[in-house]
């Protein structure tokens, strides 16, 4: 690295913004997300054998709560953090740097503490009717949203710094594998298990992410930060973070909502099922954001260069290479799914048919290009909050028709459809606000592939 300014934090390397810069770094995370989510498949299988479907459906249910609340409860300060510390990083100014750190851990935490203590105060109050053994177990995933929120911060400023592995390695890794050493444990023991049993190992996992993730960034950021005195621009991030934060939470509602609404028609058994369906096609999910986690701060570093060619060849390149894994993943998946679905126990491979339905939904946010990306990171983060918004309501609403009537495969085929015209109308708009091409083009990647080759 070479220093910005004299006195700076260190700007970021040049080369690292290349191809090989970007392939190796998007490669490492896509093997990061990979291994944690075959991890998290045998963990889930494991926890599954472990405690039954009734008792795996419970616990999905509450998982999938803990995941939107805990994920929709950063306050839109993940890419806030993602987009302007790479910025402040690329400038050599480490004082906003120090500013905006607190101002978000003060935003986020105050947020996390709040949503909590108001979800706990709901599921207790008899507003919602569920069973009382859901009531404990849910208060118990409540109490670890601050825990989230806090891994999600942590993993922001290692993507903001340029080291998303360091953010994410640990988040991937520590949840699923206490999962996997105490549901093995028992299981080898003999021993009886409740849904409970797995949330506990579950919050065990997250604690011990958190605290790999602070001891391998916080030496970093101090060596960086030094001698920083905060200079806040509150109101400028405030304004930024609002429309990202009801993004954040319009997403992971999208994401889920598949899981919550069969909740309302199925029987637990059910939920277990399609749950474990949804783990597997997880794989791929983790394609795009292995690729935005390599990508994303550096589309708000070229940005700030200037230097259009070289990001419209890093969006065409992130684009071509996404697409091309999540389509190999999906062939596999669809050949291998019902096998890998009976892991879970008997019964599970019910829904290997909605395996290649959900995988299509991936295959297209690949395909259409990374617009969240694109908007957030170049400062038209309300028109995409505001499709966000727009398609989370298309995706309840399809959800809602096609399940009473078709069941598993309607969630399946309501979620891929409303996040392949989720996909097209972000590309739309990111090509209309910076005149850059998002969807897979064979010319295009070409383009880029020459434009990298030149530069070595």
């Amino acid at each position: 690295m070479t220093m910005a300014a004299e006195g700076g934090i260190p700007a970021v390397d040049t080369a690292t913004s290349g191809a090989g810069g970007f392939s190796l770094s998007g490669i490492t995370i896509i093997a990061i997300r990979i291994t944690g989510a075959g991890l998290g498949f045998a963990a889930q299988a494991l926890a599954s054998r472990l405690i039954g479907a009734e008792q795996f459906g419970y616990y999905a249910l509450a998982f999938v709560w803990l995941l939107l609340l805990g994920h929709g409860a950063t306050a839109g300060t993940n890419q806030l953090i993602c987009r302007f510390l790479a910025t402040y990083r690329e400038r050599g100014d480490k004082n906003p740097a120090a500013g905006l750190l607190r101002f978000a851990f003060l935003m986020a935490g105050t947020v996390a503490a709040l949503t909590a203590l108001i979800a706990i105060a709901i599921v207790h109050s008899g507003f919602v009717a569920v069973d009382a053994e859901f009531v404990v177990l849910a208060s118990l995933a409540f109490a670890a949203i601050p825990l989230l929120v806090l891994q999600d911060f942590l993993e922001a400023i290692a993507r903001g710094m340029d080291r998303p592995g360091l953010g994410i390695a640990p988040a991937m890794l520590m949840r699923h594998l206490a999962i996997l050493v105490g549901a093995g444990s028992l299981l080898m023991l003999g021993k009886d298990a409740t849904a409970m049993t797995v949330m506990t190992m579950t919050i065990a996992g997250l604690l011990a992410s958190v605290a790999i993730q602070f001891a391998l960034l916080y030496g970093r950021l101090r060596v960086e930060l030094r001698g920083a005195k905060p200079a806040y621009e509150s109101a400028m991030w405030f304004r930024t973070a609002l429309p990202i934060a009801l993004l954040d939470a319009t997403d992971v509602l999208f994401n889920n909502a598949d899981i919550l609404i069969l909740a309302l028609f199925a029987p637990p058994e059910i939920i277990a099922f399609y749950y474990a369906a949804t783990r597997l096609v997880q794989l791929l999910g983790y394609v795009p954001y292995g690729i935005s986690a390599a990508t994303a701060q550096k589309y708000a570093m070229l940005a700030e260069r200037d230097d259009r060619t070289s990001l419209q060849a890093l969006i065409s390149a992130a684009t071509a290479l996404s697409t091309a894994l999540a389509l190999a993943g999906t062939i596999v998946l669809a050949v291998t799914g019902g096998y890998l679905l009976l892991v879970f126990g008997e019964g599970f491979d019910a829904a290997a048919t909605v395996l290649p339905v959900l995988c299509l939904g991936i295959v297209l946010i690949c395909a259409f290009g990374p617009g969240e990306d694109v908007l957030t990171m170049l400062g038209h983060e309300r028109i995409c909050s505001a499709t966000f918004i727009t398609f989370v309501g298309v995706n309840i609403a399809l959800n809602f028709a096609l399940i009473p009537a078709f069941g598993m495969m309607g969630s399946a085929a309501a979620t891929a459809t409303a996040l392949g015209l989720r996909s097209a109308v972000l590309a739309w708009f990111a090509h209309r606000r910076t005149g850059l091409f998002l969807p897979l083009s064979i010319a295009r990647t070409r383009a880029a592939w020459r434009h990298w080759k030149e530069q070595g």
